[in-house]
């Protein structure tokens, strides 16, 4: 005789099946089958007839969650979309034959589901409507699995809007449940529709909640779709690092599409970071992934990637291809491109479209322009709901034929219109560092434009390129400071850290290490934090072009003021000359020797320097120190003839240039930038300006220097000792005139925001001064190398003197290498005598350097006067 089923039994069943379904969650396929297969046994072995009409009604439902719970792991150990879709079925059967609508709905959502993993978008999203369709599904958690997976299957089809809403409908039902785990699913779903949608900094926040709400979550879909919003920002090292990560929790979930797609993005990021070999290797396993898991439209893509990756080697390369080679692989794009085209969309990504860009760029190199023109008619003429990184490859294709068919004014528009979408793009994003990042994805067209450009022969067209692409990739810095407590009490802990690390012993190495350690965590979290902010940066950088430069040089009167714009193309050093009479190119030699040179400096200041190094060894550096100084004069400015006001104009390894310590510049006002800046007012002499000079800790003669810089100014503030703290520091930047740091610092080659000042309480970090706006003031960082600075992916540089000129600050007179504490303090009080009485910093630092002996690595960094805004 059978026994009835308890009510205490009926509710240790469903707590089993609960179980299994968080095994499902957690993607522990092995252990969700074991315990599907053994509820599902014990079920059968139960005779329905004998429970009554609600006890029937329940072991329905059971065994349709049961045989629909059993498909996902086996679907997810064989890959076999039959089978699973047959334990589906067996689920229809039992459901149909109680009449019940609700558990059919929970069918057509499962066959949706594992429809959507197998790549069978369109099927996919018949079926999860049919689920949603009245009357139907009412289990608030059954509800949130569809409208997630029907909002996955949206963004797959390009149709972001529509997967918003779903994933906010999700989101709703999820907080209704009460469930963390499903709020972070709801959560991140939320995080990838507003990435698609372009707002980088929310999908962030997003997917952040999520991790939060469910922070053992660890089948490496959260690191997939974080890595995919910052590859989008452009910051693809940590985009790389990240996709790694996620690619060995994916496999280990057995999520394979999923693993394939971070694949993907990961050899895109490759792609991204130069290391072509690796992303075709890369490329060609995602695709090989996305083929056995019947993923057509993306394993179209990361085979048109396979070809991307050959052709920009070879475009890079000195020779280029044959074209006869070139011809082969844009045959082979062409045939991708039928493959795509037959697959469809995927992502907003189209794989035809982008196979016709790698084909029609191929053709080029080939000299066959008009089949590349033929294959880019192709494509559409906008591809607006593409993502961006698709379009601005879209617009680097029409410049390049445009330009190598002599359209140079199509080509233009072209340039234009992509470097156009990228500032508005980059207008979105709110920290310093991720605008400056998101300049990668402009890389390949600034490319073009320079090198179409330089085949002019016109030195005003390459002036004008090369600011068209600085000043897009320089950015601006926010207009407002975001409102972050929880960052600024991590940055305090991390500068309390750093303070201690500072003042162990000689004897506590290993606990400087330990707390070092800590403070780079924080920093690390700090630094990821910011990328959340969401940008209010205003209107755009609007390039300098050679005409108005002239224009401007000769309003003032200035004709004897040159700009001295410096690039390397193919290992060659050159330099576009502008001055009140026009433009000239110069070419200056191999760029390795330059490089080469400049490394030297490096060493030799370091050593003339050190006052713990014997005399001859730092007279035999002095020497050595004018013996380069002489040389780099001779390569560098020699050939400009620039015997009055000098802009360089230039990037690394040029910004570590002494320029004012070259034995041509003495006496002679001279300015160094990234680009060819705006908004630079005119010097106006008032002796009324606001002074702040602050000494730090260990500085030998500091508290002497900032009293005698504050003796040359009316009601000068000088801070020194325990007063010289942080708060006072980043409350005078935003708020005087001039401002004099008599302090020890360093910067960060890997984390240049981390450049930092150090003050009693600790370090001054950069990232710290991200958002407050300064007065058009003058900064003077008396300090060993805080004029330093990393050139990032897409050449624009960060370090705290690019930091203090996106936010303001009319001019930063740093050092670029070390500089002895003597010899600061003897320097800078004349340096304050004269910027008081001209109010101009690169006088002032050329008449204060003119009658020093030895040479001086301070740089005024700044731009051209009487350049406007807008």
């Amino acid at each position: 005789m059978t026994t009835r089923v308890s009510r205490r039994g009926w509710e240790q069943l469903y707590e089993r099946l609960d179980v299994a379904r968080d095994f499902n969650a957690r993607a522990q396929w092995l252990s969700s089958q074991k315990e599907l297969e053994s509820l599902l046994n014990d079920l059968l072995n139960l005779d329905p007839d004998k429970e009554g009409p609600d006890g029937r009604a329940l072991w329905i439902e059971l065994m349709v969650r049961t045989y629909v719970g059993l498909s996902n792991p086996v679907h997810a150990l064989t890959g076999s979309l039959e089978e699973a879709l047959e334990l589906c079925d067996e689920a229809a059967r039992f459901a149909r034959e109680a009449s019940d609508v609700a558990v059919l709905k929970l069918v057509d959502g499962q066959r949706g589901v594992l429809c959507s993993r197998s790549g069978q978008s369109g099927r996919a999203l018949a079926n999860l409507t049919s689920a949603l369709q009245s009357p139907g599904l009412t289990d608030r958690r059954d509800l949130v699995t569809v409208y997630l997976n029907r909002g996955s299957v949206h963004s797959e089809l390009g149709n972001f809007h529509e997967a918003l809403t779903d994933y906010e409908t999700a989101y709703d039902q999820a907080v209704a449940l009460g469930n963390p785990r499903v709020v972070s699913w709801a959560l991140q779903g939320l995080g990838y529709a507003r990435y698609t949608l372009g707002n980088l900094p929310g999908a962030l926040e997003s997917m952040e909640q999520a991790v939060a709400a469910a922070p053992d979550w660890d089948d490496g879909i959260p690191e997939l779709g974080r890595a995919e919003v910052l590859f989008e920002s452009g910051l693809l090292d940590d985009a790389e690092q990240l996709l790694s990560t996620a690619a060995e929790r994916l496999a280990r979930a057995a999520l394979r599409n999923d693993h394939a797609e971070a694949e993907w993005f990961r050899a895109r990021a490759l792609m991204g970071l130069h290391r072509f070999d690796e992303a075709r290797l890369q490329a060609a396993q995602a695709r090989r992934r996305f083929e056995r898991g019947g993923q057509r439209p993306m394993a179209a893509l990361a085979g048109v990637l396979e070809l991307e990756a050959s052709l920009t080697e070879a475009a890079r390369s000195s020779s280029g291809p044959t074209p006869a080679l070139a011809r082969r692989r844009a045959q082979q794009s062409m045939n991708a491109a039928e493959a795509g085209d037959a697959a469809g969309p995927m992502l907003g990504y189209h794989p035809g479209h982008a196979a016709r860009f790698v084909a029609a760029r191929w053709l080029i190199l080939a000299g066959d322009l008009d089949a590349a023109r033929e294959v880019l008619a192709q494509v559409p003429r906008t591809l607006t709901s593409a993502p961006l990184t698709m379009r601005i490859q879209h617009y680097t294709a029409q410049a390049e034929l445009a330009f190598a068919t002599g359209d140079r004014a199509r080509g233009l528009r072209a340039v234009r219109s992509g470097l156009g979408l990228l500032a508005d793009h980059r207008s979105r994003l709110g920290s310093v560092e991720s605008v400056t990042a998101a300049a990668a994805h402009g890389v390949g067209l600034n490319r073009v434009d320079v090198e179409a450009a330089v085949r002019t022969g016109r030195s005003t067209a390459l002036f004008d390129a090369l600011e068209r692409g600085r000043a897009t990739f320089a950015g601006t810095g926010r207009v407002t400071p975001p409102d972050d407590p929880d960052a600024a009490a991590l940055l305090t802990e991390a500068r309390g850290l750093l303070a201690r690390a500072r003042d162990v012993g000689a004897t506590g190495s290993k606990e400087r290490e330990k707390l070092t350690r800590r403070a780079r965590r924080i920093q690390d979290e700090v630094r990821e934090r910011s990328w959340r902010h969401v940008g209010n940066a205003g209107a755009v950088q609007r390039p300098v072009s050679a005409g108005e430069l002239r224009r401007v040089l000769s309003e003032r009167g200035v004709d004897t003021a040159v700009v001295a714009n410096f690039l390397v193309i193919s290992g060659a050093l050159y330099c576009v000359r502008v001055d009140a009479r026009g433009a000239t190119t110069v070419s200056l030699g191999a760029a390795e020797d330059v490089t080469e040179r400049i490394r030297r400096l490096s060493a030799d200041f370091t050593m003339a320097a050190n006052d713990l190094i014997p005399a001859p060894l730092r007279a035999a550096a002095h020497a050595s120190l004018e013996r380069n100084l002489k040389v780099l004069d001779d390569i560098l400015l020699t050939p400009l003839r620039a015997a009055g006001d000098l802009y360089v104009v230039a990037r690394e390894p040029l910004l570590r240039v002494p320029w004012t310590a070259l034995p041509s510049r003495s006496g002679l006002r001279t300015a160094v930038n990234s680009y060819v800046a705006r908004g630079r007012t005119h010097a106006r002499p008032s002796g009324k300006r606001r002074l702040l000079a602050a000494a730090g800790p260990g500085v030998k003669h500091g508290t002497e220097e900032v009293h005698a810089v504050g003796r040359q100014w009316a009601g000068a503030t000088v801070l020194t000792g325990e007063h010289a703290v942080t708060e006072h520091v980043r409350t005078a930047l935003a708020t005087h005139d001039v401002v004099h740091l008599a302090t020890h610092g360093q910067h960060d080659a890997d984390n240049p925001l981390f450049a930092s000042i150090d003050l009693a309480d600790g370090p001054l970090f950069a990232h710290e001064l991200d958002g407050t706006p300064l007065p058009g003031s003058v900064v003077i960082l008396s300090s060993c190398e805080v004029g330093g600075s990393t050139q990032v992916l897409g050449g624009e540089v960060l370090g705290l003197t690019s930091v203090l000129l996106r936010l303001g600050a009319r001019a930063v007179i740093a050092s670029v290498a070390k500089l002895s504490d003597e010899l600061a303090a003897r320097v800078m009080p004349r340096l304050h005598a004269h910027l008081r009485e001209s109010d101009d910093p690169e006088a002032a630092l050329a008449a204060a350097l003119k009658d020093v002996a030895e040479p001086v690595p301070l740089v005024c960094f700044s731009s051209v006067e009487g350049l406007a805004v807008g």
